[in-house]
């Protein structure tokens, strides 16, 4: 199917059986069975792994090592895939059907098709150290049952909004994120992991046209196995995923509408048990290994249907459940990770859920336009005392894209989460030389609570320009006039080492021409200028200079009909 990622190396680290349909009927019950070592004197006597950390090339896309090597986060024995022996073994045991396995935990979900088989009994095996039940399903099925209720349509004062974004506007605009669109910064080649429940429509809706043209929606996997598919059984991730992807002039335009999106099934609407957290790990080392940049999740757990399975409210310590440990490490791994913060606010539990209190991470609770806390966004702090949520964003009658091909409102930390991670997407592209790290500290240190986070909002609303500011090491944010502080004029990149360069002109003139002068005064070249008004009512455009440019300090000086109306230091360092 169109952008389906037909990667064979991913065969190394996920094994993914599809069910028969008697198996489905019947429902086996699942179980997680961990495994004992990868590598060297770990192995049990017998055992071995092609798989090295010195050959990650057989295990990892060039994409995924790219990124790695651009943070400097080197390859461990996290990565490695699980020794094709023991998966052998466990296929080989008849009474067992393999499920999905995981490279990280270098453990495989298993299920049992012969109900006489004692799991159980796996430990025997020296190589198995744990097994542990994920789902049970009583012998008279699932009922089906629908948990995403859908918000009426609502109709929005649009004031000075721009028509072509719709009621989406609000969102972005709380964020600041309108000021990187004007800047050009949509999230072009950024690749954002989607893991949700299903995907329902997003082949037809019109809100997807585009990306589906400039094939920047790929197919990921259903770690579910289920039949249809990703685009099947459930609409939580269409609404999710439009909120980012979406592209519908006058109607909705959604946070990082230029962004590359893969798309993971990991939850089951329909049903809670602990077996949905592998799904998710799955999922996750999957975008791992396929190069993705961001994750974004906007599913959360805490209770389940079989009470033996729940979290406690010490589980949130980012360590403990399974499903947090793999968010820290896919953190550590290089990649943005945003999540829900979960809408349990009004609820007994009332804290965030897993896996919003993984390390190194974004989690994000829900605000409404007006930057109040909403009353069923999920508290802090974690159970180890760090400020969660880490910050805020449009969870209060936010747009969405229904099946209908309507623009819809609805409530919920599910959509604050992806409205947060496109528009960090469009910041991260900015500045793509920064660390996933570096990315998030500056978002967090831009919210509007930064220097006072407390347990409902953490650190508060991010300012996204504020954020741009603070990851420009060059101070190109910083606007500035040659001859005063009328703060008239700003170029990005400062310094620059390639061509094109951005500029934004605030003064009331019209220039329409730009010219580059050495520090003593001499022209070195000059163009006509080619603009458009930002949505702040500013000018912005492009500049293209001289292929062969000393390295030094230049002036760029803004000109209307040959009078100089702006002007801004600026340093050329080609590499």
């Amino acid at each position: 199917m169109r952008g389906a990622l037909l990667l064979g190396f991913l065969l190394f680290s996920f094994i993914f059986v599809p069910q028969s349909s008697s198996i489905a009927q019947t429902a086996p019950n699942r179980y997680w069975v961990q495994f004992q070592g990868k590598t060297g004197n770990e192995l049990p006597s017998g055992f071995s792994t092609p798989y090295q950390i010195e050959s990650p090339q057989d295990f990892l896309s060039p994409r995924s090592l790219a990124r790695r090597a651009k943070q400097n986060i080197v390859v461990t024995k996290r990565d490695l895939p699980i020794p094709p022996d023991y998966v052998d073994a466990i296929r080989g045991i008849p009474e067992l059907k393999l499920i999905l396995s995981s490279r990280w935990f270098n453990a495989v979900t298993i299920a049992t098709t012969d109900s006489t088989f004692d799991p159980f009994s796996l430990v025997e095996l020296p190589f198995v150290v744990a097994v542990k039940s994920v789902l049970q399903i009583p012998a008279g099925g699932q009922a089906d049952q629908d948990p995403m209720a859908y918000s009426k349509r609502n109709a929005m004062e649009q004031g000075n909004v721009p028509s072509e974004y719709g009621s989406s506007w609000s969102g972005l605009e709380q964020l600041r994120g309108d000021w990187l669109h004007g800047l050009g910064y949509r999230g072009a080649g950024l690749w954002i992991g989607v893991l949700d429940a299903g995907f329902e429509y997003v082949e037809a809706l019109p809100v997807f046209e585009k990306a589906w043209q400039e094939d920047r929606i790929l197919e990921g996997l259903d770690a579910m196995q289920s039949q249809g598919g990703l685009f099947a059984h459930h609409r939580h991730g269409t609404s999710v995923l439009g909120t980012m992807a979406g592209f519908l002039e006058d109607s909705l335009i959604g946070t990082a509408p230029d962004a590359t999106y893969v798309l993971y099934r990991t939850e089951d609407a329909y049903s809670e048990y602990l077996i949905e957290e592998d799904y998710w790990v799955a999922a996750a080392e999957h975008a791992d290994s396929v190069g993705v940049d961001l994750i974004n999740t906007s599913l959360g757990y805490s209770l389940f249907d079989d009470s033996t399975m729940n979290h406690v409210q010490d589980d949130l310590d980012g360590l403990t459940a399974r499903i947090s440990q793999a968010m820290t490490w896919a953190a550590e791994s290089g990649i943005l990770c945003v999540t829900s913060a979960g809408n349990s606010g009004n609820s007994p539990w009332h804290s965030i859920t897993t896996p919003a209190d993984a390390h190194g991470i974004l989690s994000v609770g829900a605000v409404n336009a007006a930057g109040q806390h909403a009353a069923f966004s999920g508290w802090g702090p974690s159970a180890d005392g760090r400020v969660k949520p880490e910050v805020m964003a449009l969870g209060v009658q936010a747009s969405y894209p229904n099946a209908d091909s309507t623009i819809r409102h609805g409530n919920g930390t599910s959509f604050a989460s992806p409205i947060l991670c496109g528009a960090v997407a469009c910041l991260w592209q900015a500045f793509p030389e920064k660390s996933a790290a570096a990315v998030r500290a500056a978002v967090i240190a831009s919210a509007h609570l930064a220097e006072t986070p407390n347990d409902s909002m953490g650190y508060g609303i991010p300012d996204l320009k504020r954020a741009f500011q603070l990851l420009d090491d060059g101070g190109a944010a910083s606007w500035f006039s040659e001859s005063s502080t009328d703060e008239l004029a700003m170029v990005f990149p400062n310094p620059a080492s390639h061509w094109p360069l951005r500029w934004q002109y605030a003064g009331d003139e019209q220039p329409n021409e730009w010219r580059l002068v050495e520090s003593r005064g001499k022209l070195v070249a000059s163009g006509v200028i080619e603009s458009w008004i930002t949505p702040d009512g500013v000018l912005q455009g492009w500049i293209v200079g001289p292929a062969q440019l000393t390295a030094g300090m230049y002036i760029l000086e803004w000109m209307e009909s040959g009078e100089h109306v702006g002007a801004m230091q600026w340093l050329w360092n080609p590499q």
